[in-house]
């Protein structure tokens, strides 16, 4: 009895590893009608698609998101992303921003469920 005890331990504890290790992603939405690019941390540049979305992988903690429209339009925002305002779904974890014109928005969790959820 002792060993069933321990091996079902052993699986909880198992599982709840695995999804303490789910990959974690700054979803980006673009409300901006042309391709434009996003870096976090000064990382390569990534492309978000006019009316379309991209993701990035992001940890906790606070970042600097550059982005640079099809206009030559550049600026920055501070991001201070928390673990607790992640949403999960299919086995990874996001946070959601919004380019638009001149800036960033950042997405609650229920907001966030709406655009990963519609991108697919």
């Amino acid at each position: 009895m002792k060993a069933w005890i321990f091996s079902v331990t052993a699986l909880v504890l198992a599982a709840g590893s695995l999804a303490a290790a789910a990959p974690t992603l700054l979803h980006v939405s673009s409300h901006l009608p042309k391709t434009a690019k996003v870096s976090l941390d000064g990382a390569a540049p990534v492309r978000a698609p006019g009316y379309g979305s991209t993701v990035i992988a992001a940890t906790a903690g606070r970042h600097v998101l550059k982005v640079t429209t099809a206009a030559g339009v550049t600026y920055q925002q501070t991001l201070d992303l928390k673990a607790e305002q992640l949403f999960k779904w299919r086995g990874k974890a996001y946070w959601c921003v919004n380019l638009l014109e001149h800036s960033v928005d950042l997405y609650s969790a229920e907001n966030c469920n709406e655009d990963v959820a519609d991108a697919g």
